[in-house]
């Protein structure tokens, strides 16, 4: 004991438990801080591009830009989308996607709900949308638009918000693939809904709305690297007759975005193995070595001591 009592190992001693203390303290509260103070930062913008077009339903020559008549017809259209925190709430961020739909061949926005404003409200803990939040302009829960940490491969993704069809639904693990020197899962889902719908000088009618999605996931992260595709058809149900097609929109990630998604998605990759990996790695380490010089220190005092 009177070894044990000398300065220098008492200070190895103190700086050995400091470290062993750390560790676990690191991954409770240390990391999940570091984590949340990058969401309450997120601010990016992302691009779409595809294509909208309908069968059978007259829209006005001043919404779609120069299509009129019952024919069908198809458009190509960009839409851009700044995704960035408004506010932080206690537990909670609430998250603003302003979205603008262009029509190319007029080379204007289209109105809403084409174009249009949406503000989320997640959880920091959780990532999962806050059912009924109050600063959100309509009711969301399950991941959407982010997605869950830790995916492991062959396994579905459960509780995905679908904000076109204003459900749940759970997406389904296709492959896994390497981009740019990074992994990323590949996830979709295909969902089908009937509701009465509002239709622009028609009224209430049964509808029926479909939505396909494919996206590109990094699993670490769950940071969506892009979209590779999206559709939806809405399609308006009748009793006496077949079911009238009525527009449909059908989109993905431009090149752009997707470069920047990648790079985004490499990022959150990175700093996540740094706060998982990394530095606990390094801190045991360091413990470890700590407690060999601590050994071969009271080894040495003990032979000194007749």
């Amino acid at each position: 004991m009177s070894v044990l009592k000398r300065k220098s190992n008492i200070m190895l001693v103190i700086v050995i438990v400091a470290v062993l203390v750390l560790i676990p303290l690191w991954y409770v509260t240390l990391a999940p801080s570091i984590l949340i103070s990058e969401l309450e930062k997120i601010n990016l913008t992302t691009s779409f591009e595809g294509t909208f077009g309908k069968e059978g339903y007259i829209y006005s020559k001043s919404v779609i830009g120069g299509a009129t008549g019952l024919d069908a017809w198809e458009i190509p259209i960009t839409v851009t989308a700044n995704i960035y925190v408004a506010e932080v709430k206690g537990d909670n961020i609430v998250l603003r996607i302003d979205a603008t739909m262009i029509s190319n061949d007029a080379g204007k926005a289209l109105p809403d709900p084409f174009s249009r404003n949406a503000t989320y409200v997640f959880s920091k803990f959780t990532l999962e949308n806050v059912k009924d939040a109050p600063e959100a302009d309509k009711p969301r829960e399950g991941y959407d638009p982010l997605y869950p940490a830790h995916l492991k491969a062959g396994e579905n993704m459960p509780n995905v918000w679908l904000d076109n069809l204003n459900v749940t639904a759970t997406m389904e693990f296709k492959e896994s693939t390497r981009e740019e020197g990074l992994t990323l899962y590949t996830y979709y889902v295909n969902e089908t809904i009937t509701d009465m719908v509002s239709l622009p000088g028609i009224g209430l009618r049964n509808c029926t709305l479909i939505s396909a999605k494919t996206i590109l996931v990094e699993p670490l992260s769950g940071l969506l690297a892009y979209t590779k595709e999206e559709i939806l058809d809405w399609i308006m149900n009748r009793e006496d007759q077949s079911p009238l097609p009525l527009v449909y929109f059908k989109y993905e990630s431009t090149d752009e975005a997707k470069t920047d998604g990648l790079a985004t998605a490499k990022m959150g990759y990175e700093g996540l193995q740094l706060l998982e990996l990394y530095i606990p790695t390094i801190l045991c380490v360091v413990a470890i070595i700590l407690t060999v010089g601590l050994a071969f220190n009271i080894r040495r005092l003990r032979k000194r001591i007749p």
